[in-house]
């Protein structure tokens, strides 16, 4: 029997269900049924491995302005979802390369451009960053230090336990272990997916699928250029006096590395986003070469560390953390960041569908989900509540129009997407 939605979400991750919850609850009991698409279970992606930091700094001034948005909405999740998500408020020092000039204006003016948006960021002298890690971080002269003290941390099974439980709340219709196949046009809209467990017609279309983007939508000619770059995640187990309670989170942009006190005396790790162009290039290249394509996020060997990652995230923890001597390994795991080429997100109307919209996070996508969410539910139902105040413009897929992604990696082409 055929299944009639008025908006079906492909994509089950953070995003997919934060539209789909945020679109069901605008709708009410009345106007419509909303249905997720999930090729495997419900937050079972990327979404499983996330660091679940939630911090407002950003390089574009209307992305850092959504963040701040979002991490208000973080702190009070129920009026959304249905259901609250208990954080910390650890705070993060962010730690830049001061041997330039060229870095260190362009830390200045992200300060001020925060500032403008309302976001606490601000220059710390090196006796204060001594004191807010408990003199367990090391300083240099050469280095610049910053504070932003909304920063947020989240558990990644505590958001997984509440996307399922919202899901069910909210009555959304999650249709796992479901392969979307091909897709039903009608005039300049999607009428209808063809899936694995059947045809399901639907009104509105919202693409949330992540790195499976690019090929489910290929057949239909739209160009939407996501890639997977690969992030490695490790646990070093630390004696508690050497990693304090309470220390912040550690933005290290010197070593390339996020340093976080986890469960107790675990100190957990991984890399952000690289900004590097012949890194961004190598990923885009390395995804079209791959056969399984986004499928090797469910391979099991893509969640194996090797030794040589390993060590090199000692050196790093080893070199930030002096008092530690050399920690004992953990526990590690192998995921992705799913990036576009100019490392933004893609979000809003499709520019060739009119019924069909892109929630794509670009490797920020835990961080942004309820507003992401409600803008995309603004779009559907036209309420116009959040939009009012943002401009998603930047994030349109209009910019990929041309096809032309090379351009993104020339020389500089990124700087202004430094964080």
């Amino acid at each position: 029997m055929n299944k009639h939605y008025h908006t079906v979400v492909i994509g089950g991750g953070c995003l997919g269900a934060a539209c789909a919850f945020s679109v069901q609850r605008r709708l009410g009991n009345k106007r419509g049924k909303v249905a997720i698409i999930e090729k495997k279970v419900l937050g079972a992606g990327l979404s499983s491995r996330h660091s679940a930091i939630v911090r407002s700094a950003n390089a574009s001034p209307m992305a850092a302005r959504m963040a701040k948005i979002a991490t208000q909405y973080w702190k009070n999740l129920k009026p959304l979802w249905g259901v609250n998500i208990p954080y910390e408020q650890s705070g993060a020092i962010w730690i830049a390369d001061n041997t330039t000039g060229s870095d260190s204006e362009s830390w200045a003016t992200l300060e001020q451009m925060l500032q403008q948006e309302g976001i606490d960021f601000a220059m710390l002298a090196h006796r204060d960053v001594m004191d807010l890690s408990r003199q367990a971080l090391k300083t240099v002269p050469d280095e610049m230090y910053y504070y932003e003290p909304d920063v947020l941390q989240l558990d990644s099974p505590q958001i997984l336990n509440a996307i399922q439980t919202a899901a069910k709340k909210n009555r959304i219709n999650v249709l796992e272990h479901c392969d979307v196949i091909d897709f039903e046009l009608t005039g300049q809209g999607i009428s209808a997916l063809f899936t694995s467990q059947g045809k399901i017609f639907a009104e509105h279309v919202i693409n949330a699928a992540g790195a499976w983007s690019s090929e489910l939508f290929a057949g239909i000619g739209l160009n939407i250029p996501v890639a997977l770059e690969p992030v490695y995640a490790a646990n070093f187990l630390v004696s508690v006096h050497d990693i304090p309670e309470g220390m912040p989170i550690i933005a290290d942009y010197v070593n390339q590395a996020y340093f976080r006190r986890w469960r107790g005396s675990i100190l957990h790790m991984h890399q952000p986003r690289s900004r590097n162009v012949k890194d961004i290039a190598r990923s885009f290249s390395r995804t079209a070469m791959n056969p399984e394509g986004a499928n090797v996020i469910y391979d099991a060997l893509s969640f194996n560390v090797t030794h040589q990652q390993l060590d090199n995230y000692l050196g790093k923890v080893i070199n930030r953390f002096p008092k530690i001597g050399k920690p004992v390994y953990a526990g590690g795991y192998h995921s992705f960041f799913d990036i576009t080429p100019d490392l933004k997100f893609i979000l809003g109307a499709d520019t060739q569908f009119t019924n069909l919209y892109h929630c794509l996070g670009a490797g920020q996508a835990l961080k942004y989900a309820p507003i992401f969410g409600e803008i995309i539910a603004d779009l559907i139902t036209g309420d116009g509540v959040i939009l009012n105040s943002i401009d998603i413009n930047e994030f349109s897929i209009a910019r990929f129009s041309n096809n032309d992604i090379s351009r993104y990696w020339q020389t500089n082409a990124l700087k202004q997407n430094s964080l």
